[in-house]
């Protein structure tokens, strides 16, 4: 249970309007208990579990500020984040991201700074990635801060799995989005959350591409609605990163992903990225091809959760050795 130490967090921040807002989706571990501790320094709220989406709307509904940020129970904000931050935050900025520091569940750190970002306060690379790719690069939730209207007259959001998939997308076209390139946040991995990434199965992948593809149709209508300005998004059906998953589907059925198939899923490759990274993924594409069943599993279970990589070397040097 680590909501104490991210409540505190947040609380250790060096910003005067700052409005904190507990939310308890129903626990049962003691959670709610710790959350009274804190007492008046914070809004608590305590629900009938109904899911992570609608404990985080029901706490956006009570907050009063211009911008919103979710944290994570498990994750930690870094002491000083919000003084660094607070300059971003002009009515022109739709959203500001900054890179986190994965840890443990003791707090230690298990590898590097992520997403890799580059300085910038500008949203049009962005766009033009959406455009290309169907997404752009961006922390998880705990590394974002919205301007409030960008979570404003959302609609139906029922195919939706994370609070932010659809506003990361459409901050770009609301504002300008700034990227911090530097750690302000910790992102905790543990067993209860890394068990969620262990299994691969094909109704997961199905489930990823018709969330994927669900927050692009609902970002076309936002755009048209919202940016009267904005030249009309079109959705696409060959997104490299639906013909992955698609390819992962497959695999996970005990099938191996078609010459057809993989030929496409190397062409939209080749499409939307450069250097290292296309290199990288063409050779996942060919390798889901030719692998035998039991190894391009183990090779998508790494691509879905790259801490089983020690593993799968293993099984690749015991299938070549002599």
């Amino acid at each position: 249970m680590y909501i104490g130490e991210c409540i505190r967090s947040a609380l250790s921040q060096d910003y005067a309007n700052l409005e904190i807002i507990v939310v308890d989706d129903g626990s049962t571990d003691g959670s709610w208990q710790k959350i009274q501790e804190f007492g008046d320094q914070i809004i608590a709220v305590r629900m009938e579990n109904q899911g992570q989406l609608k404990a985080l709307f029901a706490g956006l509904s009570l907050a009063q500020g211009d911008y919103i940020y979710f944290l994570d129970a498990d994750d930690v904000l870094a002491e000083d984040a919000l003084a660094q931050i607070a300059p971003c935050l002009q009515p022109d900025v739709s959203k500001i991201q900054f890179m986190l520091l994965p840890i443990d569940k003791d707090g230690n750190a298990i590898g590097n700074a992520f997403p890799t970002l580059r300085p910038s306060d500008d949203s049009t690379a962005l766009i033009r990635s959406i455009r290309t790719r169907g997404y752009y690069n961006t922390p998880p939730t705990s590394g974002n801060i919205y301007r409030r209207d960008v979570y404003e007259g959302l609609g139906d959001m029922s195919y939706e799995m994370g609070i932010d998939g659809v506003p990361y997308l459409l901050a770009p076209f609301v504002g300008r989005v700034v990227s911090i390139d530097r750690t302000l946040g910790k992102y905790r991995i543990h067993d209860s959350n890394q068990s969620s990434f262990s299994v691969v199965t094909s109704t997961r992948m199905k489930r990823y591409v018709d969330c994927f593809m669900g927050r692009l149709h609902h970002l076309a209508e936002l755009v048209q609605a919202r940016c009267a300005t904005t030249e009309k998004f079109e959705v696409r059906n060959d997104y490299a990163y639906v013909m992955e998953l698609d390819a992962m589907s497959r695999v996970a059925d005990g099938k191996q992903p078609g010459i057809r198939q993989t030929w496409a899923h190397i062409a939209a490759v080749a499409r939307e990225h450069t250097g290292r990274k296309r290199l990288g993924l063409c050779l996942f594409a060919v390798a889901l091809f030719v692998l035998p069943n039991s190894m391009a599993r183990q090779l998508t279970a790494i691509r879905v959760n790259p801490s089983r990589s020690g593993h799968f070397r293993s099984r690749l040097k015991q299938a070549f050795s002599v």
